[in-house]
């Protein structure tokens, strides 16, 4: 049976190159009524750029993440070199009297003259499976930024087709032929599916794939539809992957990677097919993976994060306006509108991406328009996400989440069960996140990282006995509604005699502002409640104060408060430099009381 996306390409006839018109450096309309704070920006970006500093990526910095597990050093100048190569084609294409193309065919020679464009942390062909300390070139790795790469340098080629110096053109093309299609067409790699589950490196790698192959007149019929029958396949299967009601297991973070990538890869396809989709843009199923990331918004720029999701996970810009514009989403389209005015046009975290760039620029007009207009939305009461088992519940600016799913999804910490509170913009009961990336942490030794284990999210654990990684290690007998929760945690922790059973649950007074929850256990050992916050806790005699609220505490307990330092560069960015981690021994079963004030 063919999936949502083949099923929308089979009454195509034929699949054309595309050619990306609409961003020519020719189109005028475009480029002469850009916003005179966006020419600004691009044009000192680019005057400023150095694209001969830090060309050279010797293989002692690739070589580097085995050795220490860095990963930032080589990152660093490998993703410098492409935001310089998109600021530099921008700037031309306002400009358009050449006075960047040296530049730009400076920087594209940069990328053609590295070896490989995997990443180091990338460098290998089976899933999970230890990095080659160098690239083999006679087979090339499509990571995730070597697809990004091709991207860049096909929109490069494309939108300044006939400025150039025709060599340059050639090589490019040779280059995207021979490190993209042919890898793509000949080869397999696990994001394509049918090895194991998906996650955000399928839409992500596909996107950029169809955009550097698709870029190609040089494709013969057979090239061309192995390319789109390989896509449809992928997406198809992505699509699959997601529960109907669109929720993604990665968090929001991951979710302009996600979900966001498979709108980007849809509309290349629908360029190349050169019919509207709207029967796909319809479908239940798609607008509700597009809403995913409205539905876990909190405040401003605060979004319920479980896995490695970060509660600063960037703001709405230019494809989730188009995102929702083309699903009929409005509430989204405004935020995303509202955001994008807000923080400017530039992507937060994948700004080197040249099509993400182009997509902003050429929908600007629509975005200040959305922004402009005088509306209001609410969201609901209650949400509900069957497949990974987060509920969400909202009462006059108290957002509360608690989540059942397994431990062994995508980006996983051992967090089932595990709950967040805020109060508007203010973090009460928090998942602290994930630190810099580093060879540990997606490695055999990912649990000895402290934000991974139970042990450091707001579940009761039982010394030594620690939830468990893996995807038997889950969450039974879920239920969520509009009054509260139930959950059975007792398969979350590995089997141990000493633990017969642990359930959670938890119900609302709203109008007293207060949740409870009730912590129902059998164990042997004695039972520790862990509470992360960003206020201090004081301890008192049955009672837990903070700034912004209280935890009364039901029967004898003893609280202890443990300082976390946020030292890491990437926690920091969502944290103050000290966080607060509570231990409360738990006696018996109990309830416990968060009284927002």
């Amino acid at each position: 049976m063919s999936g949502l996306i083949e099923s929308t390409l089979l009454p195509m006839r034929s699949i054309a190159s595309v050619d990306f018109h609409e961003f020519h450096i020719s189109n005028r309309g475009l480029w002469d009524n850009l916003p005179e704070d966006i020419v600004k920006d691009v044009l000192q970006k680019a005057d400023s750029g150095d694209v001969i500093s830090g060309a050279y990526l010797p293989l002692s910095l690739f070589r580097l993440f085995r050795k220490t597990g860095d990963r930032v050093s080589f990152e660093k100048v490998y993703f410098d070199k492409r935001r310089i190569l998109g600021d530099l084609v921008i700037a031309e294409c306002i400009g358009n009297d050449g006075r960047f193309i040296e530049k730009i065919e400076e920087a594209v020679w940069a990328l053609l003259s590295e070896p490989a464009w995997v990443i180091h942390a990338h460098n290998s062909y089976i899933r999970d499976t230890e990095q080659l300390d160098a690239p083999l070139l006679e087979r090339p790795v499509l990571d995730l930024f070597a697809c990004e790469t091709g991207e860049i340098l096909a929109l490069t080629r494309c939108v300044l087709s006939g400025r150039l110096s025709p060599v340059i053109e050639k090589d490019i093309e040779h280059a995207l032929y021979t490190r993209i299609v042919l890898p793509y067409i000949n080869d397999s790699f696990w994001w394509m599916g049918g090895c194991g589950p998906l996650n955000n490196w399928s839409p992500w790698c596909t996107q950029n794939v169809l955009i550097a192959a698709l870029s190609l007149d040089r494709l013969d019929e057979r090239e061309r539809f192995k390319v789109i029958r390989q896509a449809t396949t992928t997406l198809d299967s992505f699509m699959a992957s997601y529960g109907d009601d669109g929720g993604c297991d990665e968090g929001a973070s991951y979710y302009h990677a996600a979900a966001l990538a498979l709108f980007g890869a849809l509309v290349v396809l629908e360029k190349a097919c050169g019919v509207p989709f709207d029967g796909l843009w319809n479908d239940r199923k798609l607008k509700a993976m597009a809403y995913f990331v409205e539905a876990v918004h909190v405040d401003d720029d605060i979004y319920l994060n479980y896995a490695d999701c970060s509660p600063k996970a960037g703001r709405l810009k230019a494809r989730e306006y188009l995102f929702a514009k083309m699903t009929g989403l409005e509430d989204m389209m405004h935020h995303a509108a509202l955001d994008y005015m807000a923080t400017g046009w530039r992507e937060e975290d994948n700004d080197y991406n040249l099509f993400y760039k182009l997509l902003g620029l050429a929908c600007h007009d629509g975005i200040e328009r959305e922004a402009a207009r005088d509306v209001s939305f609410h969201k609901p009461a209650f949400m509900y996400f069957g497949k990974t088992q987060m509920g969400i519940w909202r009462h006059e600016g108290i957002t509360f989440s608690i989540k059942g799913g397994c431990n062994g999804e995508s980006h996983n910490h051992n967090d089932v069960g595990s709950l967040i509170l805020y109060d508007g913009v203010k973090p009460l009961l928090i998942d602290i996140g994930v630190e810099t990336y580093t060879k540990t942490t997606f490695s055999p030794m990912r649990y000895t990282l402290k934000p991974m284990q139970s042990g450091y999210h707001n579940l009761v654990n039982f010394p030594p006995i620690e939830q468990k990684d893996g995807e038997d290690f889950k969450a039974g007998d879920v239920h969520m509604d509009e009054g509260g929760a139930h959950l059975n945690l007792t398969g979350a922790y590995p089997c141990d005699d000493r633990l017969k059973r642990y359930e959670r649950s938890v119900s609302f007074d709203w109008p007293q502002r207060t949740i409870s929850i009730t912590e129902d256990f059998e164990c042997g050992v004695p039972a520790v409640l862990t509470l992360v916050s960003q206020e201090k806790p004081s301890p008192q005699c049955g009672r837990i104060v903070y700034d912004s609220f209280t935890i009364e505490l039901e029967g004898p307990s003893e609280a202890t408060v443990e300082p976390f330092p946020v030292t890491d560069e990437r926690l920091r960015k969502a944290w103050p430099d000290m966080l607060y981690r509570t231990l409360v021994v738990l006696e018996g079963s109990t309830t416990w009381k968060i009284h927002v004030k």
